[in-house]
């Protein structure tokens, strides 16, 4: 068993099924208190305070996909494993 160096921080991340603009997706909530949605193609658009009111939070998203989406924020898995220090 190997041990992988580097993980990123992700528990500080909520992310939540959501529609903007009726468009389903997940909104996340960061640790700087900004509100991403990532659409279905993995499109992340960066909310300002004036875009909420047409954001619908709907629930808790699983931790398999909750992973999946923090890492397609962080630049992909392929992006994340080729950044790690060896």
């Amino acid at each position: 068993m190997s041990t992988v160096a580097n993980l990123p921080q992700t528990g500080n991340f909520r992310v939540r099924y959501a529609t903007f603009h009726n468009e389903p997706g997940v909104a996340i909530l960061t640790p700087s208190q900004q509100v991403v949605f990532a659409d279905h193609d993995a499109t992340f658009y960066a909310l300002a305070d004036a875009d909420t009111p047409a954001l619908t939070l709907l629930g808790d998203v699983s931790l398999v996909e909750r992973q999946n989406v923090l890492d397609q924020l962080a630049g992909g898995p392929a992006l994340i494993a080729c950044s790690r220090a060896n």
